[in-house]
C-alpha cells in the first residue's frame, strides 16, 4: 500500500484531526479557566480592598506612626506595600462608645474592640466567608477568599506550564509535515523553517504564567486572637494616648 493511497490519506486526516482537536481544545479550556480566574480575582480584590480600608482605619486609630507600623509588622503586615493600593476614602467604620472613667481608658477599649472586628474580617477575607444572596436574601452565598485565589492561581500556572511544554506549535507543524515526506523534502531543499523562527513562534504563542504577586489583591494575613496580644496592644494604646492625647481622642472621634 502506497503512502498516497486512500487508506493512508484517511489515516493522516484522522491523525491530524485528533491532534488539532486536542491542541485547540486544551488551549480553549485553559483560556476559559483564565477568564474564570480573572472573575475570581476581581471578586477577591473587592473584598480585599474593603478589608484593607478597615486595616487602614485601624492604623489611623493607632495614629499611623512608627509605633503603629512596628506593631503591625510584628503581626505580619507590610505597611509600605499596602500603602501602594488605592484608598477608598468614602468607606467609614464606626465603633461602639466604650465606657470608661478616663479618655485614655475609652481609647484603649476602642482600640481593642476595633482590632477584634478587623481580625474577624481578615479571617473571612483569607479563608472565605458568606453573605446574603442578592437574588434570595434568605439564602447565603459563599464568598471566595485570598487563599483560594492563590491555590487556583498555582494550579493554573501548572496547567500553563504543561500546555507550553507538551503542545508546542512547531511540534504540531513538524509532525504534520512528517506525514508528507515529499513536501518535507522539498522544504528541506528550500531551507525550511529557521530555528530562530521556530523559537519565536513557540514564544509568541505560549501562555505567560500568572504573576501571583501582582494581581492587585492585597496580602493581609489574619492576625492572632485578641487574647494572645491583648497586653501588648493595651500597652501600645496607653503609650499612644499618653504621648499625644489630643491626636488619640481625635482619631477615636473620627470613627463615630
Amino acid at each position: 500500500m502506497t503512502v498516497g493511497s486512500d487508506y493512508a490519506d484517511d489515516l493522516k486526516h484522522e491523525l491530524l484531526s485528533e491532534m488539532a482537536g486536542s491542541f485547540f481544545s486544551r488551549r480553549r479550556r485553559l483560556e476559559e479557566h483564565l477568564e474564570a480566574f480573572n472573575t475570581l480575582r476581581e471578586k477577591v480584590s473587592r473584598q480585599g480592598l474593603l478589608a484593607l480600608a478597615r486595616w487602614r482605619t485601624f492604623r489611623g486609630l493607632l495614629l499611623s506612626g512608627a509605633p503603629a507600623d512596628q506593631f503591625l509588622r510584628e503581626l505580619g503586615f507590610d505597611p509600605t506595600t499596602l500603602a501602594t493600593f488605592p484608598e477608598h476614602t468614602e468607606i467609614h467604620f464606626r465603633v461602639f462608645r466604650p465606657l470608661a472613667l478616663t479618655a485614655a481608658g475609652r481609647y484603649r477599649k476602642a482600640v481593642l474592640a476595633f482590632y477584634e472586628g478587623l481580625r474577624k474580617e481578615l479571617e473571612n477575607y483569607n479563608e472565605g466567608g458568606y453573605a446574603p444572596d442578592a437574588r434570595d436574601p434568605r439564602r447565603m452565598r459563599r464568598l471566595p477568599g485570598y487563599e483560594h485565589l492563590m491555590s487556583v492561581g498555582q494550579t493554573l500556572n501548572a496547567e500553563i506550564k504543561a500546555v507550553n511544554a507538551c503542545q508546542c506549535p512547531t511540534d504540531m507543524i513538524q509532525f504534520t509535515k512528517s506525514l508528507d515526506p515529499t513536501r518535507q523534502e522539498q522544504e528541506h531543499a528550500c531551507g525550511g523553517i529557521a530555528m530562530g523562527d521556530a523559537c519565536r513562534l513557540d514564544r509568541e504563542l505560549s501562555y505567560k504564567p500568572l504573576d501571583l504577586g501582582a494581581l492587585g489583591v492585597p496580602q493581609l494575613p489574619t492576625p492572632p486572637l485578641l487574647e494572645s496580644i491583648k497586653g501588648t496592644l493595651s500597652d501600645l494604646a496607653a503609650a499612644l494616648h499618653k504621648t499625644n492625647p489630643q491626636a488619640a481622642d481625635a482619631a477615636l472621634a473620627a470613627l463615630r
